[in-house]
């Protein structure tokens, strides 16, 4: 687990103003209207074995062209991308002689990393290669490449040149080296300021080499003591680091000059900041920084994990980067900036910010009350309140400032305070009569000596007195007010005032001399936010920070609208509320701070269906801690257009526009590796065939907010759009098809820009069975074998077709004859019967013919069933239908309606007429005598109708089953007509 501090957990920094001869300054390119924040106000972070690495002595430090950081180690050397470090201890890979590495050194020109070790390993790094070099038997503490491109490595057995393609060179005590223990290196090119040189810092003095004579000429204005450390600066003086303290050559000069003063310590590493002045890292110290006025210090006591520095870097970026004994160490001006008790805050826990008319910031915290005594920018720095007894250890939950300085300060226990000058002048609390001592809110109302007060116990408007409080007005449930208990008091511009509690938020109508009519405000009618804790009026709208994250209504209109996590916030609770100059929208909570783009904002309030885009801000960011608190007020801009914020670790500052400007700049991914089935593979090698997992692994290598960034990948050729992978470092895809492939991947701060695209391209090999040819040759026998198989089948199909064809034809047949035909009579069916029906209704109806349909039923059924059975029953019904079919025309239907019934259609036939027929069929019917049941005396129910113009054929029917059971009714053996 990475381990966060910053330079705010020690004890202040000590600031030193170095008195210098009206003549002298400090050889440094800083200008003397540079400024610098102090080194305790940068945000400090620290690695050591715990978080990956595999020793906590950081020897040397060095950056790459790709952005790698390389550190030279006791246990070998190691890379280390922002993320994660990755540690090249095996010596068969490296190919040191042992695993620990004393140097570390980038060659430009050839983009080699150089190491070098014990028992004289030199390795060079270079697209996954190492190449050895050994060069004795003793520790290789350094090395160079001069101006020629040679380089060079200090031993403790002297210097040794290696020139490639020639045998290493060996200097001694014999080439004019002091002696023969040599530490470092340092070449300079030929320029207007110096000649090309190559220095050799010993165990006693600096000598450089003279070409002329192949030799080492020791340097007389430099002390023979030990050197540790040598550097230019960007104003070209050369500076240098020995036990006895600094001495500089400025340009053009021939001798090194003393350092105007003399160093508290031994001075181990030398660096140059952005500002242009010295970072100098000690024994026992830590790391100090000289300026041209200043000088100032960071130690244990500061955070770093141990005061003895090995080697200080300036990345790319202008990060700071320390080694020392008890790991890596991180500087960098951070966007955000806490301020602690070490820098002169009474207490830690703050509750309040806010500003006085001189733009100083003001500080409440459990413990008491602190106020800026800079007015600096960049130093500053606070001192506590200690005038008055009550101030020591007071609990403030509330700061305001009104007229002439005057402070009002509301606290926990106290009640409310007056100061002047940093003193109590006067207090109001349950001791003078007042119903609370828990003062929440404090609102000076704007040229008038009225105060609002927000208690446990109501709100009231007091006016203040030279030395004493007078109560005016209180107000509560009584009055009104949805709860007693009051949390923030926001007044808008229309001089309403918007009173918030636990659980209720009440609206103050504003009437005349500074008198308001409280009506309560139905939250749930808008939102599931209970708890209102701060809010702020801006642009024409009253904005509300509450437990269910953010509501927001514009005076003109009652249109309230509710931001929360459902809009994508990534937490509820949210704090404090505010907005920079830009009109961005800062949301501060128990989890980090939030900020809104006004663009986003606006597009998000047009459109609620929209998911909100936002920065989030933690410790990662330069904070102490992300966890902010409630107060009065926990958020307030300053003079500098600077927020600051309460939180539960010290006073937090930010720049709006450092945030704007730094969430544009995004690094561009390196690809790291490419791993398959069969482990890491290079880029121009084919991906086997049979490979089922191809992974890709890749880093932005920035080292600013490494855990922040943002990452999409896509692999054409299989993805169809932009991946977003979140802060995840690997992306893996399977089965994969043979084919080309590109990988990209681009990486973006929250809400910043996507950063350039970084490819890959790569090839995975397909089987024989894969491969073109094999796929033509393939569908060729493919196509003849299927033209074959069709030719066979459709001959045997043909040959099938015509025998089916035949069956159809004979089932079909008798399927029709079946399906029309009722199969005991072999009259028609009632299905059969429908269709005819239905036919001669709309040739009635278009020829306009008479049509006439009867129903027959054979009277006492049953009775024939019950004495004959069902054999007879069936007799009777054969005999019946012969009848029927005898006695009516060819052109009239007769069908068998169901059971004992028939029916029988009398197309172009009037109802009189049918009537006559029926009649002949009744009587034939009644005289009919059946063979076998000669007692069976048989008589017939008929009804008969004629259809009518308005009639369906349905309707034609009705009426005939109407007519027949009026015929049974009737005594059955009868004719009814309808």
């Amino acid at each position: 687990m990475h381990f966060w501090r910053y330079g705010l957990l020690g004890t202040f920094a000590i600031f030193s103003t170095i008195a210098l001869a009206a003549a002298e300054s400090l050889p440094l390119n800083q200008s003397p209207e540079t400024s610098s924040i102090p080194l305790n106000q940068y945000a400090l972070r620290s690695w050591n074995t715990r978080d990956g690495l595999p020793h906590n002595s950081i020897n040397r430090i060095t950056q790459s062209h790709e952005g790698y950081l390389w550190l030279a180690t006791w246990e070998g050397p190691v890379r280390y991308n922002g993320r994660s470090f990755r540690i090249y201890d095996d010596t068969t890979v490296t190919k040191m002689r042992e695993a620990g590495a004393l140097s570390v050194d980038y060659d430009e020109s050839s983009q080699e990393i150089v190491f070098s070790g014990p028992r004289g390993s030199v390795v060079t790094y270079r697209n996954n290669n190492w190449t050895p070099e050994i060069i004795g038997e003793n520790f290789v503490f350094d090395t160079v490449v001069d101006y020629n491109e040679v380089r060079w490595a200090a031993t403790a057995k002297g210097v040794y040149r290696l020139k490639e393609g020639e045998e290493p060179v060996h200097y001694t005590e014999r080439n004019g080296l002091p002696t023969d223990f040599t530490f470092r290196l340092f070449a300079v090119s030929q320029s207007e300021s110096h000649d090309a040189r190559l220095y050799v810092g010993t165990r006693r003095g600096v000598a450089y080499y003279d070409e002329k004579t192949d030799s080492f000429i020791a340097i007389k204005s430099i002390t023979q003591a030990q050197v540790r450390a040598l550097t230019m600066l960007s104003n070209d003086t050369i500076v240098v680091a020995n036990d006895d303290g600094l001495f500089y050559l400025p340009p053009q000069a021939s001798d090194f000059i003393p350092w105007p003063y003399a160093m508290k310590d031994r001075v181990t590493a030398l660096s140059e900041t952005s500002e242009g002045c010295l970072l100098i890292g000690t024994f026992t110290r830590g790391v100090g920084r000289l300026c041209q006025h200043s000088e100032d210090w960071l130690s244990i006591e500061n955070g770093l994990p141990n005061s003895h520095v090995l080697d200080i870097y300036r990345d790319n970026d202008g990060t700071i980067w320390i080694g020392t004994h008890g790991g890596l160490v991180q500087l960098r001006k951070a966007l955000f900036r806490s301020f602690t008790p070490h820098h002169g805050l009474k207490g830690a826990y703050v509750r309040s910010v806010n500003t006085d008319s001189m733009g100083r910031v003001w500080v409440g915290t459990n413990d008491g009350i602190s106020r800026q005594t800079t007015t600096s920018n960049d130093w500053i720095a606070f001192e506590a309140l200690k005038s008055d007894p009550k101030l020591s250890a007071l609990s403030v939950l509330s700061l305001a400032h009104g007229k002439d300085d005057i402070v009002y300060v509301g606290s926990y226990t106290e009640g409310l305070l007056q100061l002047i000058d940093g003193k109590i002048t006067a207090q109001l609390s349950r001791e003078q009569g007042f119903a609370s001592n828990e003062i929440r809110v404090v609102l000076p109302l704007e040229q008038t000596d009225l105060l609002l007060v927000g208690t446990a116990r109501g709100l009231y408007l007091v006016r203040t007195k030279s030395g004493a409080f007078e109560v005016v007005r209180h107000y509560t449930t009584a009055d009104g007010m949805a709860a007693d208990f009051v949390s923030s008091v926001t007044m808008d511009s229309e001089g309403a005032l918007w009173v918030s509690s636990t659980l209720s938020l009440t609206y103050f109508k504003p009437l005349e001399d500074h008198n308001w009519q409280p009506e309560p405000v139905e939250l749930a009618s808008f939102t599931g936010a209970s708890n209102i804790f701060s809010g702020t009026f801006h642009n024409g709208r009253i904005w509300f920070a509450t437990d269910h994250g953010m509501l927001t209504r514009s005076l003109k209109t009652n249109d309230w609208q509710w931001l929360s996590r459902r809009d994508g916030l990534p937490f509820d609770k949210t704090f404090t509320i505010n907005f920079d100059a830009a009109d961005n929208l800062w949301l501060g909570g128990a989890r980090g701070i939030l900020r809104v783009a006004k663009a986003d904002l606006e597009r998000w309030m047009i459109d609620n269906r929209l998911t909100i885009q936002y920065q989030l801000f933690t410790e990662v960011d330069g904070m102490v801690s992300r966890q902010l608190t409630t107060g009065g007020p926990a958020s307030v801009v300053d003079k500098n257009g600077h927020l600051w914020f309460a939180s539960a670790l010290g006073a937090v500052k930010v720049d709006p526009e450092a945030v704007d400007k730094y969430s544009r700049s995004s690094p561009a991914p390196v690809i790291e590796s490419i791993i398959t089935d069969e482990g890491e593979i290079d880029v121009e090698r084919l991906i086997s065939a049979d490979n089922t997992r191809t992974e890709f692994r890749y880093v932005a290598l920035g080292y600013h907010m490494p855990e922040a960034l943002q990452y999409q990948v896509r692999l054409v050729g299989y993805d169809s759009h932009w991946i977003d992978r979140g802060n995840q470092l690997e992306t893996a895809y399977t089965a994969l098809a043979p084919g080309e492939y590109t990988f990209m991947v681009r990486s973006r701060y929250p809400g910043g820009e996507w950063s350039p695209v970084t490819a890959v391209t790569l090839n995975k090999s397909a089987y024989f069975y894969q491969k073109p040819w094999f796929w033509f040759i393939f569908s060729l026998v493919v196509i003849l074998l299927v033209s074959l198989a069709i030719h066979l089948r459709i001959r045997s199909l043909q040959h099938t077709k015509r025998r089916l064809q035949r069956l159809v034809q004979k089932k079909t047949q008798e399927l029709e004859a079946m399906a029309l035909q009722d199969t005991l009579t072999g009259l028609a069916n009632r299905r059969s019967f429908d269709q005819q029906l239905d036919h001669e209704v709309q040739n009635s109806r278009r020829y306009n013919t008479p049509l006439s349909v009867a129903l027959i039923d054979i009277d006492y059924f049953k009775q024939i069933n019950d004495t004959y059975l069902h054999t007879g029953g069936d007799v009777v019904l054969k005999q019946v239908a012969e009848l029927l079919q005898q006695l009516v025309r060819e052109v009239d239907g007769v069908a068998r309606w169901g059971g004992e019934e028939f029916a029988i259609i009398f197309p172009q036939t009037m109802l009189a007429d049918a009537v006559l027929v029926l009649e002949r069929i009744r009587v034939a019917i009644e005289n009919l005598r059946v063979e076998n049941f000669e007692e069976a005396r048989i008589t017939v129910s008929i009804g008969v109708t004629e259809l009518t113009k308005e009639e369906s054929s349905a309707e034609l029917l009705k009426n005939a089953d109407r007519a027949l059971y009026t015929a049974k009714e009737q005594g059955r053996n009868r004719i009814v007509t309808v």
